[in-house]
Parts: structure tokens; sequence; C-alpha cells
């Protein structure tokens, strides 16, 4: 990295240290209250040569949004599992849009690859967001309806774009980013990253692996936050394939304490508490939500906010104080 690119806002810092340690001491500028608005509207698209509705939530930002992030939940989740993720994005200025994909899937319209290949599939929600710029697209026209519902007349659809998904939705928005790469190459110069949580790698086919070291090839930011080696996750699988191809200078972080559902937070459900045998820690997921925007920020500017890095002071007391460890790269 290029210590000139560097920008260290003491506010920002300190705010951070207040993150981690759960405290609001009062010398400390309080952050403004804002409140995203959330809406639900479908997106047409078609799949196995029918025509589906994907069934989408909408989050606005306070002000107007500096990019759109695509936020893809996991095999047996819904878009109602991120929300509390969705929200912190929201908060952070980002438009956030969050389908709601079926697990399993005879056609193979579904967020995983399990009875049926579902890499087309995946090929084609890339391209519905390629085109979500054009006001009569499926994504376009689901935000025309979602911003009416939210009475923003002001939104509109950012250039820039995240595409971050949880556990399986991880697989999915990768073999998604490759799609558009291959397809659409001016669509896909709008794509500013990916933000990966816990990906987790399908037990079929090699569409993740290909795609993410293509994409690695291509050098695209590309973060990650994973957990503890599991059964939810493949045992860290989906990691080790990007750990082996991305190509990236830094990769992200691995949480000492982490579990599969920690990305969903408060969100998460019984059924995602008793798949881990265990609850979400708020500790990581505040950790979670501070590097995923911080991230997703510089992805976007171009720029890189050294708090959020090895060497700036947020990360390095989160090294310190053991809560996360560096994920090494190939």
């Amino acid at each position: 990295m290029n210590p000139t690119r560097f920008r260290v806002p003491w506010i920002a810092t300190l705010a951070a240290i207040v993150v981690l340690l759960g405290v609001t001491p009062a010398s400390v500028p309080a952050a403004p209250a804002t409140r995203p608005v959330d809406v639900s509207s479908s997106v047409a698209t078609e799949c196995a040569g029918k025509p589906v509705r994907v069934d989408a939530r909408w989050y606005f930002p306070a002000g107007r949004p500096t990019a759109l992030v695509w936020l893809q939940h996991g095999f047996s989740r819904s878009a109602a599992n991120l929300d509390a993720l969705a929200r912190s994005y929201a908060n952070s200025g980002f438009l956030v849009v969050s389908p709601t994909l079926d697990s399993v899937n005879l056609g193979g319209c579904a967020v995983a690859y399990n009875i049926a290949d579902n890499a087309a599939f995946a090929r084609t929600i890339g391209g519905v967001f390629g085109s979500g710029r054009d006001a009569d697209s499926p994504l376009g026209a689901s935000l025309v309806r979602a911003r009416d519902a939210a009475h923003r007349p002001d939104v509109t659809m950012p250039y820039r774009m995240v595409f971050a998904g949880h556990s399986a939705g991880g697989e999915f928005v990768v073999v998604a980013a490759d799609a558009l790469r291959r397809t659409d190459p001016v669509a896909y110069r709008r794509l500013a990253g990916l933000m990966l949580f816990d990906p987790v790698n399908s037990f079929f086919g090699d569409h993740f692996s290909s795609a993410a070291a293509s994409l690695g090839a291509e050098r695209v930011p590309i973060r990650v936050i994973a957990s503890q080696p599991s059964v939810s996750n493949s045992f860290e699988s989906g990691v080790a394939v990007l750990e082996r191809t991305t190509r990236q200078e830094f990769l992200g972080s691995r949480l000492v304490t982490g579990i599969h559902i920690d990305a969903e937070g408060e969100s998460t459900d019984l059924i995602g508490e008793l798949s881990e045998l265990a609850v979400p820690r708020p500790r990581n997921g505040r950790v979670i939500h501070a590097l995923a925007t911080g991230w997703s920020s510089d992805m976007v500017a171009g720029t890189v906010t050294r708090t959020y890095y090895p060497g700036g002071r947020y990360y390095d007391l989160l090294l310190s104080t053991r809560t996360v460890t560096t994920l090494p790269v190939g």
C-alpha cells in the first residue's frame, strides 16, 4: 500500500476505538442520528427459461447515496437475516438492495449450487445489476417503485457498486461479478469491489475458484471477514480459495471468536443459532460493520483509510486485543 494515500482523521480513529469497546464518552462527538428507510420491491428477471420475480429489500441512506451495495444472504437464509448489516451500510451512506433467493430449486434458481447448477442464475443476476442504471431495466424499475414507497424521489441509481455476500451468497456474487466482467465490460467498470462475509464454496463445481482466479488476475479489490472454521462454512474452504487466487495485497481478517452467523448479528434467528449452537457476539458485529463499511467506502473512493488496515490505529487495536487476525495471501 502507498503510505501517501493514507488518511487518519483523529475523530474517526477515536470513534473506531469507541465502537470496539462499546462505550460512548461525552468527549467523543456523537454521530448524527439517522434511521435508514427500508421498503420491499421485487425485481423481475428470468431463470431456466422462465420469468421469475425476486423479492428484495431496499435501504435508503439519509442523504444522497455514494454507491449501491448488493447484499446477498446465504443458504437457508433471507434478506431479513442481514437487516442489521444492511442498515449499517445505509447509515454509512450506501443505497442497499438485499434480494431473497431460494436455497433449493430444481432449475438452479437458487443461491447455492446443490441439486442443480446455479451458475447461470448467478450470471443472470449479475447482468441485472450491470444494467441497473437504465431506468427501464428490472433493477431500475424496482428502485423507482421502492423510492416512491419510501418517499425518496431524490435518490437515483449510483454509478459505483459493491457486490457483498454472506456464506453461499459470497460465492454467488463472486460468480456474478466474473460473469459481468466477461459479458459487459462497460457495466463491469462500475464495480468497485467485493465484500465477502465468511464465504462458502459449494460442494459441487468449480465456479467459485475459477471466478475468484479470474477476478484476482484483474486485481479487483476483494475484502473478506472470516469466522473460525466450522461445518457451517465448510471449514473455510471458500476463504482458502480466495487466499490462493485473488492476489490481494491485503485480503481481510478472521474474527478470533467468530462464528458463521456473526455477520447476521441481531438479525439472525433460531435456525441460525441452532446451526452454530451459539449466538452472535455483539462485539464481533460491531467490528464487522466498521470494517465492512470502511473497506467498501475505500473501494468506491479509490482510497485507503489507514485506520482500517494493518498499521492503522483501529486495526492494530483489533490485533492487540486478539479480536482479529490478518488473513494470509498466496
